[in-house]
């Protein structure tokens, strides 16, 4: 898609994607019914009197609809039957004055991305019955793990410490006083070690374990929001979501193997994240430290 991607996607409310397959919006209809995903059924509507597939009070203030449009298939959130246009007007100005988004924009967002995905599938002519979000709880590796992350303030290098819910330390990630290394540790011990590479015009990440290079990532500007991605193992590896407002998903494989948010009972920054692999734990830290670069919450990593 070249150095900027306008086609929507991470948690920005809209999304698009050529319309290859030439699909109609009963042919639309058709296929997302056999897909099960986790913000509701579609049935078939309209968005202003044009023709759309809709998924109906997604939240109490939003639907979800998708429809054909010239060469294009558009998706996005608008306003329930049951809201009013002002008060769908209100939620999203207050998102954009507060410059963050509660859990209804935040998930209707979310859902918004999840069906992006489902139809650039359709259009790509895979088989698909339910997404990875739809996906019952266990299919996931045994209870999710809550974690929390927080900066140590004041110190000349960048320092996080990650604890449980009882607080305590889990893991410590710590990096150079350049922010080029960081090291990522586990009862002291080092388990894995995130580099920063140098003179790229994009910012470009490796992780490397006992000497080996597991995986390569890489920031790619967006119309709003940044996206990471690259792989891991041979695996695709992806952050989706909104990673200005902490908000995202990381995903291996296409499977979501954690979720990042934001602690908002701290006053100061604190992530929330929710592991759903057990075995992916410090690649996980490691990436919510690339992504607190990316999102350049704090003045020690600016440029």
């Amino acid at each position: 898609m070249g150095f900027f991607d306008f086609s929507g996607g991470g948690n920005m409310g809209f999304g698009s994607v050529k319309n290859v397959k030439e699909f109609t919006n009963e042919d639309l209809f058709e296929k997302l019914s056999a897909v099960k995903v986790s913000f509701g059924t579609p049935i078939m509507g309209d968005v202003y009197g044009t023709p759309a597939v809709m998924y109906k009070n997604a939240t109490p203030y939003y639907d979800i609809f998708v429809r054909v449009h010239k060469d294009k298939i558009i998706m996005g959130k608008i306003g329930t039957d049951g809201t009013s246009s002002t008060d769908t007007a209100m939620q999203m100005e207050a998102e954009l004055i507060m410059g963050g988004k509660d859990d209804e924009n935040s998930y209707a967002d979310r859902a918004v991305d999840e069906l992006l995905d489902v139809v650039k599938k359709l259009e790509n002519g895979e088989y698909i019955t339910i997404t990875d979000q739809a996906m019952p709880a266990d299919t996931a590796t045994g209870e999710p793990i809550s974690l929390f992350m927080e900066q140590k303030l004041f110190s000349l290098k960048p320092r996080f410490d990650v604890f449980d819910k009882e607080k305590n330390v889990v893991f410590h990630a710590e990096g150079d006083i350049t922010s080029h290394s960081f090291t990522i540790q586990q009862d002291g011990r080092e388990v894995l070690k995130l580099k920063r590479r140098i003179a790229k015009i994009m910012d470009e990440y490796v992780l490397v374990r006992n000497g080996e290079t597991i995986a390569e990532l890489k920031k790619k500007f967006r119309l709003v929001n940044p996206e990471v991605s690259g792989t891991i193992n041979g695996a695709e590896l992806r952050i989706a979501g909104d990673l200005m407002g902490i908000d995202y998903d990381i995903k291996i494989g296409g499977r979501t193997v954690a979720h990042v948010d934001q602690d908002k009972a701290h006053w100061s920054d604190c992530y929330r994240i929710t592991i759903k692999d057990e075995s992916v734990q410090d690649i996980v830290i490691a990436l919510a430290v690339i992504c607190d670069h990316v999102s350049d919450k704090d003045s020690t990593w600016r440029h």
